[in-house]
């Protein structure tokens, strides 16, 4: 291997071996702080959806025992309870939406048996709960929620013409009354800013590791025509010294060093011009000793 691919190959290990190193630590941080801010909001999101779907659970129940009560007052508790279902007011303020897929809606429980009293489909008004996309899960937790007379929340599968969707809901009774409030949004609405997040990180990795690879490309070729240039003026005086040490060998003792340089090169070139002056002035008296004898 020539002296000029030595130090081009050293050159380049040099130079570009940092940048491979401090790319791959730059690529291996973002990955890191990518995935602990989407850890982080993650569960940050998750826990404001669930406290708002807690809240807004909590609201509605508290306004429908106020509307309950002032309506048993304004007819002096006879009145049949299908008739809330009429009511424009107890309607707005029982059926609320939450987000973009989430809502509430409230059921009633006669003698064990649990009836969709209103819901922002007006299908499922007056049928079982059994009517309404849920899971075993959801109606044994009614039923605690019944005996315990207490919040139950959780995360549930649904079916929803054939399809699965996965939601959170939340059941609050209603104080002194038949009544549940059931407040759910779907999972998917909750990670949507998550998954949006995702994907600009993913988009801000990806255009990292085209910036670097053309920054990389771009450094590489610099560095290798910087080091051809560097290892042609090295070897370019190297080489002539070594021509013409060959040509001194074979007897030329005149032949020109053209090396000016000041550094170790130059003093090559120096004492093979003080070699080559030795030379000739032995030759010199050689021949004059011949020409006495």
């Amino acid at each position: 291997m020539s002296l000029k691919i030595k130090f081009v190959i050293i050159f380049l290990l040099i130079s570009l071996l940092p940048l491979i190193i401090a790319g791959g630590a730059g690529y291996y941080h973002i990955n890191e702080i990518s995935n602990l801010s989407i850890s982080q909001t993650s569960k940050s999101l998750k826990e404001m959806a669930e406290l708002l779907v807690e809240q807004k659970s909590n609201d509605v129940s508290k306004n429908v025992e106020f509307l309950v009560r002032r309506f048993m007052q304004e007819n002096d508790d006879n009145f049949e309870i299908e008739e809330l279902q009429y009511d424009p007011d107890f309607s707005s303020l029982t059926i609320q939406t939450i987000g973009k897929t989430g809502y509430t809606y409230l059921i009633f429980n006669n003698n064990d048996n649990f009836t969709v009293f209103l819901h922002p489909n007006p299908k499922y008004i007056g049928n079982d709960i059994k009517s309404i996309p849920n899971s075993i899960d959801f109606i044994r937790t009614i039923k605690n929620v019944k005996l315990k007379q207490k919040t139950e929340k959780g995360y549930f599968k649904i079916f929803n013409n054939g399809k699965e969707e996965n939601i959170f809901m939340v059941i609050t009774p209603v104080p002194n009354t038949s009544f549940f409030v059931v407040a759910q949004i779907s999972t998917e609405e909750v990670e949507e800013p998550v998954r949006n997040l995702n994907k600009s990180f993913l988009d801000k990795r990806k255009d990292f590791i085209i910036q670097y690879n053309i920054g990389g490309i771009a450094t590489g070729m610099i560095v290798f025509l910087v080091a051809i240039l560097f290892a042609i003026r090295l070897v370019r005086p190297i080489v002539h010294l070594t021509e013409v040490a060959e040509k001194i060998s074979l007897g030329d003792l005149k032949a020109p060093i053209e090396i000016t340089s000041t550094d170790e090169i130059g003093d090559l070139a120096d004492a093979l011009r003080r070699m080559q002056a030795s030379l000739r002035k032995a030759v010199q008296r050689l021949q004059r000793r011949r020409k006495g004898i």
